[in-house]
């Protein structure tokens, strides 16, 4: 009936001379009655083959490439087909590609390597030969990094054979420059100047550890970062877009920050945006709006002069509404498209100029979507697969072997500490490996995701020992043992998998360092810096008096009870202890955030703010009043960052899972703990604030005072300072949701599981509880305390009894004991 009804009540009538035209990838969402309704034209893909697109570029090429039409047409034609129906029939892609697309990325990735043709003069200085060898050698290049750089592993293999059989066959057209048989065509560089193949970390300067710099800080140039980072900032470069997709912890994030904060140069500016599953099409407008500048009506971009570099971190997070679609990655197809949006007020196009978009994702499944081809279409797409082992041990060997030799060079025994370096890695490698392959995550169990940052942090605990009580190569290894264990087994829910754990490191210990784990860990082992209250500096070591350390937990309760009107009344057995001893290592170490996972009443919130205390940090939680909402929780947060990042104050951020009031504010923790920003948060005044209290500590480490700089260097303060620990129950489907809608709190965390109390416990906590109450003989108060702990235990082991015949849950908790 071509009538439009609003939900006003207006009617508007389409006239006659109105037609509609819809574009859409298909038909998955559209009723029969549409359908029927509309004359229908079916673009099918295999209509539209990748020769069209290949001729339409090759009459784009600058003039002077004229002559190298025939070559050009020669190439595409013998490498693309068998290639193009390997990587689809016989390779797996983390997302799946069209044919037009990986020729499209082909051909920009091959102008970036043609740009000095775009200029007659610079083209008349090249000689006719290097003319065909740039043309050879870029054509192999840029078919290496487009076509065959989507597969996986296994798929980088297949591709390498069947180039180097392609390029072997007696078909091959007549090539003046080979790549090197000596490693795969993954491994080398193409150096158009030079006309030759280089070796990735032949294109970097040898890489020496800065003495002073902090483990968090390490960067260990890899053949994986070198070569993505070149590819990065070629496109960028040229302004084309760029897709990184890989697992979480492979060094997508930091790669590009490393390499847009020190490669590109003045002329381009960075914006970082975080999508979770709560994103919203009109948050993400309103945030790219913010970073703007207006250049005259209805235009609008960074500063006169600059680019602005757009990184879309987590990109294929956003959920599907109803239809199927995900809004804000529509509106990013958009301004792909037509370089515009419509501003929300006025309904005027806003156009959007000089900025380029950079994603960072990980592959499809466990709450991320794949993306529809009509945004992919747009972006040169890397996978970044699996680092290598060598890159692993390149990099943890560089980091370990500093150490020993800053911390040990003059012991006598420095010869054995030398002989850690290689055995550590190792071990910790195949700790990791194995860790990855056998305990996967499961609707119980869902916390159970392990990435490259979990090794990480196994090292980096490992290099906050204190050197000279590390008398011994065997106290290196306690100290490895000890943070294996945090970083790997206190995520550990039952007692199998912590046997399970326990045999996998004795067996390392066993086989890679040659020592017995019970000569090694006789009893309970425990690291700390808090062994020495009020010592400065804090050392790291090993606790070796347990009875001794009960007293000095209760003196650091007292003191903290006399600091405060909310007193805690805490029995300090050693369980409790060792948890208070977790949340200290976490919050000790830079970048530091906790996820502590138990029922209520285990202890989280309490032994987190006297873990607070006893680093000497504030600890800060909102506390919910009537009408507590999203202004009052931007405040609050606020405040928290500004005394991380402004006054330079170490600060924990406490918040439990019975404050979520909006589901906004897990979409803000998120943020920060991906960035420690918060998008939108602060005020033009607030900004001009941050930049003045950060221009004099740049301006004296010789660095420029860029307003992007000055926002990145109160951001790494703020995430330097700022710890943030979750405290959440595991029992449900909301914790599960969560984990899948926030993945930071899992990948940016340590976690901590809050296991059921122990007899000791019990027994201890009845005895502090009923201390007050005369009793007739001590025999009866003894059997007082006994009783508590029969009662508790047996009904905690009937709940046991009940689930596995009934089916149903029933909780026992700690607040029920007490």
């Amino acid at each position: 009936n071509k009538k439009l009804c609003l939900v006003s009540g207006e009617i508007i009538k389409l006239s006659p001379t109105i037609c509609m035209q819809f574009e859409v990838e298909d038909l998955a969402v559209a009723s029969p009655a549409t359908v029927s309704r509309n004359g229908m034209v079916l673009m099918e893909p295999h209509m539209l083959r990748w020769t069209s697109l290949f001729e339409s570029w090759l009459e784009q090429l600058p003039e002077t490439l004229s002559s190298t039409h025939a070559q050009l047409q020669k190439l595409f034609e013998y490498f693309l087909p068998p290639l193009l129906r390997l990587v689809k029939k016989e390779c797996k892609e983390p997302i799946a590609t069209k044919d037009t697309e990986l020729v499209h990325s082909l051909t920009k990735l091959l102008n970036s390597h043609l740009t000095e043709f775009k200029d007659e003069d610079l083209a008349k200085g090249i000689g006719a030969g290097d003319v065909v060898k740039r043309i050879d050698g870029g054509f192999m290049y840029s078919l290496i990094w487009s076509v065959c750089c989507t597969t996986d592993d296994a798929g980088r293999q297949k591709c390498d054979e069947k180039v180097r059989e392609l390029l072997a066959a007696e078909g091959c057209p007549k090539m003046s420059v080979n790549i090197p048989d000596k490693a795969t065509i993954y491994d080398f560089s193409w150096d158009t100047t030079k006309c030759k193949w280089l070796g990735w970390l032949e294109t970097v300067p040898a890489f020496q550890i800065d003495a002073k710099a902090k483990a968090q800080d390490i960067l260990v140039p890899t053949i994986d970062t070198v070569r993505y980072g070149y590819i990065l900032e070629t496109q960028l470069r040229n302004d084309y877009p760029v897709l990184f997709c890989g697992d979480t912890g492979t060094g997508k994030s930091v790669m590009v920050k490393e390499r847009l904060m020190k490669g590109m140069g003045d002329k381009f500016m960075s914006h970082f945006i975080n999508f979770s599953a709560n994103s919203k099409a009109n948050q993400t407008q309103d945030i790219i709006d913010a970073s703007m500048d207006k250049r005259r009506k209805g235009v609008f971009g960074p500063p006169v002069g600059k680019k602005m570099i757009l990184i879309i971190d987590d990109l294929n997070m956003p959920a599907k509404e109803e239809y199927g679609a995900q809004p804000p990655i529509e509106l990013i197809r958009q301004w792909f498209d037509h370089q515009s949006w419509y501003d929300r007020k006025t309904f005027e196009v806003r156009t959007i100029i000089d900025v380029i978009m950079v994603g960072v994702m990980g592959p499809p499944g466990g709450g991320r979507v794949a993306l529809t081809n009509r945004v992919m279409r747009h972006y040169n797409f890397l996978a970044f697969t699996e680092m290598a082992t060598r890159s692993l041990h390149m990099i943890f060997s560089t980091i370990m072997s500093t150490w020993i030799q800053a911390s040990f060079g003059q012991h006598p025994k420095i010869a054995e500490y030398n002989a850690l370096t290689d055995k550590v890695v190792s071990a910790t490698a195949h700790v990791y490996k194995t860790v990855l392959k056998e305990l996967l995550p499961t609707p119980a169990k869902s916390h159970y995701t392990f990435n490259l940052r979990d090794l990480a942090k196994t090292f980096q605990g490992v290099l906050m020992g204190d050197t000279k009580r590390l008398t011994e190569p065997e106290d290196v290894v306690r100290l490895w043992i000890h943070e294996c264990n945090r970083v790997f087994a206190d995520r550990l829910i039952n007692k199998d998998d912590h046997a399970w754990f326990l045999e996998l490191i004795t067996s390392q210990v066993s086989t890679r360092f040659s020592l017995e784990y019970a000569d090694l860990v006789p009893g309970r082992l425990m690291f700390g810096d808090y062994i020495v209250p009020g010592a400065e500096p804090r050392l790291y070591q090993q606790v070796e008096d347990f009875d001794k350390l009960v007293k000095t937990m209760e003196e650091y309760l007292d003191d903290y009870n006399a600091s405060t009107t909310k007193k805690m009344s805490l029995v300090m057995f050693l369980d409790a202890i060792e948890h208070v001893s977790r949340i200290c290592r976490i919050i000790r170490t830079p970048l530091g955030n906790a996820l502590l996972l138990g029922v209520g009443g285990s202890g989280r919130q309490s032994l987190t703010r006297l873990a607070a205390f006893i680093a000497d940090y504030k600890c800060f939680s909102i506390e919910i009043t009537k009408g507590y909402g999203k202004v009052e929780w931007r405040e609050d947060l606020k405040k928290c960052l500004k005394t991380a990042g402004i006054e330079n104050q170490s600060i924990v951020f406490l918040f439990t899972d019975t404050q979520i009031v909006k589901e906004s504010f897990m979409e803000d923790i998120n943020a920060v703990l991906n960035s420690g920003d918060v998008p939108n948060i602060y005020g033009n005044d607030e900004i001009e604030a941050i930049g003045g209290v950060m221009r004099p500590i740049l301006q004296a480490a010789g660095q420029p005072q860029t307003k992007s700089a000055l926002y990145s260097a109160y951001l790494q303060r703020v995430q330097s300072n700022l710890h943030v620990v979750l405290a959440m129950s595991p029992v449900g489907d909301a914790f599960r949701t969560r984990l899948r809608m926030y993945p930071a709190m899992v990948t940016c965390c340590s976690l901590d599981w809050f296991s059921e109390w122990p007899e000791e416990a019990l027994l201890a906590v009845a005895q502090q509880k009923l201390s007050d109450i005369e009793f007739e003989t001590p025999e009866i108060r003894q059997g007082v305390y006994d009783v508590c702990k029969v009662i508790h235990s047996g009904v905690s082991d009937m709940s046991q009894q009940y689930l596995v015949e009934m089916g149903r849950h029933n909780h026992v908790t700690p607040t029920s004991y007490l």
